[in-house]
């Protein structure tokens, strides 16, 4: 079963772990730099990503690649924290923005900048070519510290047939038209949808707190911006609707999925890399379909998930120097497009959305996630954001049941926050 983004684990805290194999490269017997690559990708984006690596490898003679396998993103950072506390990290790794925070925190990473132009190396210009919304969260304190890898983007997946059964021809564009939706999708074996268990929860109300007019976090991400107008809408929203029966609240993370799958959900909110997952479930049970995130009264906006990529200064400038090149080829608009297409994941570069139009003709679902882009808002960067989401999710859940309303919930979780941002 799929895992999503957010993983509820404080990033400083393991960084006195015990110490693990690591290693950011060296110079092998036949003379080529080693370049290492930590990864927590599966399935077929691991095929992907393992072709890609051979296909550089094969593409010269002065580097080899090679791809340290773990098993889930949790693991990713906590080996990577370790190993970058006792010198030893991998070359370069995907990073979340809020893992690139502990990462730059702990001084171990290159502003890539400096590399640009390099034999084999992107240039400056080149940054011109990557979408604009994706570098935002690839600068920290004025460096570029990390480029844009694997992202993908929240948006709507709906049940065609189940709409159509409740006299529903289009799917709703906005918060309110899914609120009024939901009062006629319920059936005695269906439902409008869930409200589960996962930290996604927090990415979807993250939006919906922007959608009504608000922030999660201040600007200067210091402390709680939700406990307002906008905070206590989003959330009595998904309180009206459990109060209604319009929806199910679920304990299990995966119940979105499972049950939209199922056939059981009429209206599910996830991000283009399920699309495999969901199409598995889904199989010929029904017609699926896809349509951009519900607007509020301050708009659209849709949370991105994912990961950037950056490069990890401890090893030798010369293997640097190489884990910068193989970012060079890994970010090329051909090599991008061939991993979109395994993937889902949005496309970096402006240059691969134009080369992969042909692919997203054929591709309507993922097509939504790029169009998502122009309304696209990050998660907080904050070090610390797994574990302030693990903490506001334990309080909208507590509201959704019944158990909180919805102004202690935001209080209590108001104060968690700030609490664990002024540590």
């Amino acid at each position: 079963m799929r895992v999503r983004r957010l993983v509820a684990l404080t990033a400083v805290a393991v960084l006195a772990g015990t110490s693990a194999c690591g290693g950011g490269g060296d110079e092998a017997a036949d003379g080529r730099i080693t370049v290492t690559v930590g990864t927590a990708n599966q399935g077929a984006v691991l095929k992907s990503l393992t072709e890609i690596v051979g296909s550089f490898n094969a593409s010269q003679s002065e580097i080899t690649v090679k791809l340290q396998q773990y098993p889930d993103p949790a693991t990713l950072l906590q080996k990577t924290l370790v190993q970058l506390s006792a010198g030893e990290p991998p070359t370069l790794s995907p990073c979340q923005p809020s893992w690139a925070a502990a990462y730059a925190k702990a001084n171990g990473l290159v502003d890539v900048s400096t590399m640009f132009g390099a034999p084999g190396a992107m240039t400056a210009q080149d940054l011109d070519d990557f979408h604009p919304v994706l570098l935002k969260s690839t600068k920290i304190d004025g460096r570029q510290l990390t480029l844009p890898f694997d992202r993908n983007i929240s948006f709507l997946y709906y049940n065609k047939g189940l709409l159509r059964q409740a006299g529903l021809t289009a799917p709703p564009t906005t918060w309110a038209q899914f609120a009024e939706y939901a009062a006629k999708l319920n059936t005695a074996d269906t439902w409008a949808a869930d409200f589960f268990n996962s930290p996604f929860m927090v990415s979807v109300w993250n939006s919906m707190v922007h959608a009504y007019g608000g922030k999660v976090l201040d600007d200067g991400q210091t402390k709680a911006a939700f406990n307002s107008p906008a905070g206590r809408d989003a959330l009595r929203f998904w309180v009206d609707l459990a109060q209604k029966k319009h929806i199910r609240v679920s304990s299990e993370p995966s119940a979105g999925q499972l049950n939209f799958g199922a056939g059981k959900t009429a209206l599910y909110v996830s991000d283009s890399t399920a699309l495999s997952f969901i199409q598995q479930s889904v199989g010929d049970k029904f017609e699926m379909a896809a349509a951009p995130m519900p607007a509020g009264p301050a708009g659209t906006f849709a949370e991105m998930g994912g990961a950037n990529i950056c490069l990890f200064n401890k090893a030798p400038k010369k293997v640097q120097e190489a884990g910068f090149r193989f970012i060079t080829y890994l970010l090329s608009t051909s090599k991008n497009g061939d991993f979109v297409r395994a993937s889902n994941y949005l496309p970096n570069r402006r240059s691969t959305i134009e080369e992969l139009k042909g692919f997203y003709a054929q591709n309507p679902v993922p097509a939504v996630a790029v169009a998502q882009m122009e309304h696209a808002i990050d998660p907080p960067t904050v070090q610390s954001w797994p574990q302030l989401a693990g903490s506001i999710l334990v309080h909208l859940l507590a509201a959704v049941r019944g158990e909180e309303t919805v102004e202690d919930a935001l209080t209590k979780a108001e104060k968690e926050v700030n609490e664990i941002l002024d540590k």
